[in-house]
C-alpha cells in the first residue's frame, strides 16, 4: 500500500507540474518562449528557467525593463521638478467645543425625563452631606480668553475650542507655511522637520504625526509635501528670515494666502 501510495503521489506531482506549465504557455508574453523551452541565440543554447524566468516562472526581465512608476518616479536624475517639504505645526483644541443646539436640546429633555421619575427620598432618610460638599462651588476659567476679545494672534491661547494652525512671514512681507527644498540622502519628512528648525529653531517641541504626508500641492516651482505636526510645548521664538507669526483657525487661513 505505501509503493501504491507513493506512486499516487508521484502522479498528481507529475500532474500539478504540467498544468504549471501549460499556464506559463498562456500567460507569457508574446513572442518569448514557453516555461521549459529552450531559445537559440547564434551558436549559444539558453533555458528560459535560467535565463528568462526565476525559480517561480516569473518574467524576471520584465521587472528588469519595465521598473515600476515610483521606482522611475524616484530614481536619481529622474526627477524633472524639485520636491519641497514643510511642516503644517497644529495646536489642538485645550476645552472640549459646545455643543450643537440640537445636542443641548436633547440633553436637556434627557434630563427632565429623568427628574420626571427619579425618587425623592425624605431628609430623614437621605444621609447627610460629606465635608468636601460643603466646601465653595469652583469657577470655571472663562472659555473666551484676553487673546480674543483683544484678536490678538500671536499667541496659542485663544479660540480654545478650535485647532490652531502656525502661520510665519519672510522678510518679504508673504505669509505661509515655510518649506525647503528636499535634499538626496533625506526621506520628505526630514525635510520637513528642517522647515521646521529653519524658523523655529529648538524654541517649540512638536509630535509628527506618522512618516507620511498629509497632504500636497503642486505649483510652478515644484511640489510640496506637508507634515502634520502637534505642538506640544515652547514659546515660538523665529530665526532666520522670518520676521513675524500667527496662529490661526481653518477659516481664517485664508487671509494669509494669496488662492
Amino acid at each position: 500500500s505505501v509503493v501504491h501510495h507513493r506512486s499516487d503521489l508521484f502522479v498528481m506531482m507529475r500532474q500539478a507540474l504540467a498544468a504549471v506549465r501549460r499556464n506559463a504557455r498562456i500567460q507569457r508574453p508574446r513572442g518569448l518562449p514557453a516555461l521549459g523551452e529552450q531559445t537559440r541565440a547564434g551558436d549559444t543554447t539558453t533555458s528560459t528557467r535560467s535565463g528568462l524566468c526565476d525559480e517561480r516562472g516569473t518574467w524576471k526581465h520584465l521587472r528588469t525593463h519595465f521598473p515600476s512608476s515610483s521606482s522611475r518616479l524616484f530614481a536619481s536624475g529622474s526627477m524633472q521638478t524639485p520636491l519641497f517639504g514643510s511642516m503644517l505645526v497644529e495646536r489642538i483644541p485645550v476645552v472640549v467645543p459646545d455643543a450643537p443646539d440640537w445636542e443641548r436640546e436633547y440633553q436637556e429633555w434627557s434630563q427632565a425625563r429623568r427628574d420626571k421619575f427619579k425618587v425623592k427620598l425624605p431628609d430623614s432618610v437621605v444621609e447627610p452631606k460629606g465635608l468636601e460638599e460643603n466646601l465653595p462651588d469652583f469657577e470655571a476659567a472663562p472659555r473666551e480668553t484676553e487673546a480674543d476679545r483683544l484678536g490678538d494672534r500671536s499667541t496659542i491661547y485663544r479660540k480654545l475650542q478650535e485647532f490652531l494652525f502656525l502661520v510665519v512671514k519672510d522678510k518679504s512681507d508673504k505669509w505661509g507655511f515655510a518649506k525647503l527644498k528636499h535634499e538626496d540622502g533625506e526621506t520628505m519628512r526630514q525635510t520637513a522637520e528642517r522647515s521646521l528648525k529653519e524658523f523655529a529653531g529648538d524654541s517649540i517641541e512638536c509630535w509628527v504625526v506618522g512618516n507620511a504626508p498629509q497632504g500636497h500641492y503642486e505649483e510652478s516651482d515644484g511640489t510640496t509635501f506637508y507634515y502634520r505636526g502637534s505642538y506640544i510645548e515652547g514659546d515660538l521664538k523665529l530665526e532666520n528670515n522670518y520676521v513675524d507669526h500667527a496662529w490661526v483657525t481653518k477659516e481664517e487661513l485664508g487671509e494669509y494666502f494669496d488662492e
